[in-house]
């Protein structure tokens, strides 16, 4: 084999609240976020030269995260050419992505043997270790509209009980995701915000739909002190006024809503993880 290949979906996160645990790698989230149809895909042969080289979009890039699950996994040096279908930093998870999809490209073609859980955690490592996420990885392991909430276990997730539907993305600007998740101050903020709206989606249960999801995500949004940009104030307010419920994407000056607003694009739900291509 002389490539293979590997995709992991897009990863909404809509509220979340943080743990820490030693060693520093063991940080992780808890919260709700939703996979979408579109992702990452890397494809991976063995490099030419002797250092590992990854492209994204046909550029070559450093990007840490990946390079760091390359160096967990093997000393071979590996070729990684990674397509992302959101722009990195706006909330999507896209190193998350880029993560777990590299891991299992490489164990494919290396035949590593390795498990999916091990993969994961890998990518899980990797994403927490450069400051580019903290819980992406577990939703693109698994997929679907789903609450982690289980401490130190990471790549743990339950299915909400929310019919899926087809949701409205627009894309403002990136948010430095690191700025955020290695401040204190912002964390205690956040925390306090996010475990808030986690004990109201338990209390709900059931009844709970996307609309009430959502307007719960805004909520958190605001309580937790992310929502700032004006111009994603003003896209919430224009996929309001339509009827729609709205709320920010974490970390990203990002939207996404249940309907249509100006400048979003439709995204379909993606009921499943990471998968291997070739």
């Amino acid at each position: 084999m002389e490539t293979a290949a590997a995709f992991a979906p897009a990863n909404i996160s809509l509220v979340f609240e943080t743990y820490e645990a030693e060693p520093p790698h063991g940080r992780g989230s808890l919260g709700v976020g939703i996979t979408l149809t579109e992702g990452v895909r890397v494809e991976v042969s063995r490099a030419r030269g002797g250092e590992t080289e990854i492209l994204v979009g046909g550029e070559l890039w450093e990007f840490p995260t990946v390079r760091a699950v390359v160096g967990e996994l093997t000393p071979v040096p590996m070729r990684l050419e990674v397509t992302a279908a959101f722009p990195f930093g706006c909330g999507f998870g896209m190193s998350g992505a880029s993560a777990l999809a590299a891991a299992h490209a490489v164990d494919r073609l290396l035949g590593l043997g390795r498990g999916a859980e091990e993969l994961g955690m890998v990518a899980h490592r990797a994403e927490v270790a450069n400051a580019t996420g903290l819980g992406d990885v577990g939703g693109q392991c698994n997929g679907g509209i789903m609450i982690k909430r289980k401490r130190f276990a990471p790549l743990t997730v339950e299915q909400l009980p929310v019919r899926g539907q087809t949701l409205h993305v627009g894309i403002f600007g990136p948010i430095l995701t690191s700025s955020v998740i290695n401040s204190r101050e912002k964390l205690e903020r956040i925390n306090r915000a996010g475990h808030a709206a986690m004990a109201e989606i338990g209390e709900i249960g059931e009844a709970l739909d996307m609309d009430w999801l959502l307007r719960i995500s805004r909520r958190f949004a605001e309580e937790s002190g992310l929502l700032t940009s004006e111009r994603l104030m003003e896209a919430m307010g224009a996929a309001e006024a339509g009827g729609y419920a709205a709320s920010m994407v974490m970390l990203g000056e990002a939207l996404v809503a249940t309907g249509p607003f100006p400048g979003s694009r439709a995204v379909e739900i993606l009921y499943g993880g990471v998968r291997v291509e070739r």
